[in-house]
């Protein structure tokens, strides 16, 4: 049988793309055969890719079978597999694990033509994830841990370390929600160290850094034999027994996770991945996120049992922007932290300086104001009070307050001459100031960035300015 041409005129169309994707890729026609065989499928099974090309499948891995295939599944019935995961031993008896999508292909008349396969090798993740189990064998035979150092002058994160140690002294799974870099992780560490679990493990795990296909082995562990390969492997729930575990970014555990974790809340109890004896483990979960639950129930992303059960201690940590006081102590407590780091000696921070950390928005919230001053020290040529803070500003242009599109082209100048007037000194240099910004923004179109370029200071001085003097959106009169 000859190859579809319709098969073969869309090779020949994206065959240079197929090569440019760097993933293991493959394609056979409606005998089986492979026509399209990348060098990433080749390196991934142990096979030449020229000898690969114009053979059966069942040639190329004799030991595999045609329903255990899911291309030759696709190829015949017309199944499509997405994110598939697969643990194989290829041609040369290496284990591959193995994630894919494969679909059927079908020709004007709506006939499968073939199928098409790409993947992922995901075995240096199985891999990595042996070594953290060893790593946490070990790291966690340590108990003794001092409390978290928590920084702030503010009422509002008083309350929540309040609410913190409240919920540390009783034994309950805690849900802590916050943005990006406030801080998450810093306050599961505080809640272990205040509870009577304080001497035992404390585990974190992220639920976004592992492929959904392994985090029921990552945290239930597995019994060998459970799938190809499977080795007795113990979980994150029996290495945390008596202790603590952090499961960070909860909302991007699946949901058919979180159902067997809302069952070990509930009972203690879990079975391991091919096991057939039900396992007991006490620990307490403490989890985050950094998505609304709100919004996560209405889009059907987390289960609401689970939320009601992790939601007996609820912590909501407030954004940076949220609590503008504690920016100063912060910057200095960086400061002091990273100083030693560089070879300018640094005293403290200027008045200027501390302007422009309290006029940011901050989206990263902590996190990216210690990125801002350990990149600002860096940079900073003499020694004496840190004077300039470097950001970048294009990680400000999302959760800018003032969006590029506010303004219009032209602004608004002050209605008294500058030289006329009888202001003092700092009034007249203000309202100068005020002219040459008004002047710099109507250069550039309203343009903040570009702007700030002209006027040869940082994105976020120049927004502070532009609140400082109430520019207004307006037509220069010429």
């Amino acid at each position: 049988m000859t190859i579809d041409p319709e098969l073969l005129q869309s090779l020949e169309i994206f065959k240079h793309f197929f090569d440019l994707i760097h993933q293991p890729m493959a394609i056979i026609d409606k005998e089986g055969k492979y026509i399209y065989y990348n060098r990433e499928s080749a390196e991934l099974d142990g096979y030449p890719m020229e000898q690969a090309i114009g053979k059966p499948m069942l040639k190329v891995y004799p030991n595999l079978r045609k329903e255990d295939s899911t291309m030759l599944q696709a190829l015949q019935q017309g199944k499509e597999y997405q994110d598939n995961y697969q643990s194989y031993y290829n041609h040369v008896g290496k284990l591959v694990d193995y994630m894919h999508t494969t679909v059927p292909l079908y020709n004007k008349h709506k006939d499968i033509i073939g199928a098409i396969e790409i993947g992922r090798n995901l075995s240096t993740v199985r891999q990595l994830q042996d070594q953290v189990f060893k790593l946490n064998s070990k790291l966690y035979q340590n108990k003794d841990q001092p409390l978290p150092e928590i920084v702030f002058v503010s009422q509002k994160m008083q309350k929540v370390i309040d609410q913190t140690n409240i919920l540390g002294a009783n034994d309950v799974p805690v849900l802590i929600v916050g943005e990006t870099g406030t801080g998450k992780e810093l306050f599961a560490h505080l809640i272990h160290q205040t509870s009577h679990r304080r001497n035992n493990a404390f585990i974190s795990l992220n639920c976004s850094a592992l492929p959904t296909t392994l985090i029921e082995s990552t945290l239930f562990g597995t019994v060998k034999g459970a799938f190809t390969g499977a080795e007795n492997h113990p979980g994150y729930l029996e290495l945390a027994n008596g202790g603590t575990l952090f499961l960070d970014e909860l909302n991007a555990m699946p949901l058919d996770m979180q159902s067997k974790l809302l069952r070990f809340l509930q009972e203690k109890t879990y079975w391991p991945l091919g096991g057939n004896k039900e396992q007991h483990a006490d620990v307490r979960i403490v989890a985050a996120m950094n998505e609304s639950p709100a919004e996560l129930l209405k889009t059907g992303k987390m289960r609401s049992d689970l939320f009601y059960r992790l939601n007996v201690g609820l912590i909501k940590l407030p954004a940076l922007r949220e609590r503008k006081e504690d920016i100063p102590v912060l910057a200095r407590y960086f400061i002091d932290k990273h100083k030693t780091d560089v070879n300018v000696v640094i005293t403290g921070i200027s008045e200027h300086a501390l302007q422009q950390l309290m006029s940011a928005p901050w989206p990263g919230n902590v996190r990216m104001l210690e990125n801002a001053i350990v990149r600002s020290i860096v940079l900073q040529n003499e020694p004496g009070e840190l004077q300039q803070i470097i950001l970048d500003d294009e990680l400000f242009d999302i959760h800018s307050p003032y969006p590029e599109n506010q303004f219009e082209t032209k602004f608004e100048k002050p209605s008294t001459s500058i030289v006329a007037s009888n202001n003092n000194l700092t009034e007249q240099v203000e309202n100068y100031e005020k002219q040459l910004i008004i002047d710099a923004l109507n250069q550039a179109n309203g343009k903040i960035i570009a702007a700030a370029k002209l006027l040869n200071i940082s994105r976020t001085t120049l927004q502070y300015k532009v609140k400082k003097y109430q520019i207004q959106m307006g037509v220069i009169d010429n």
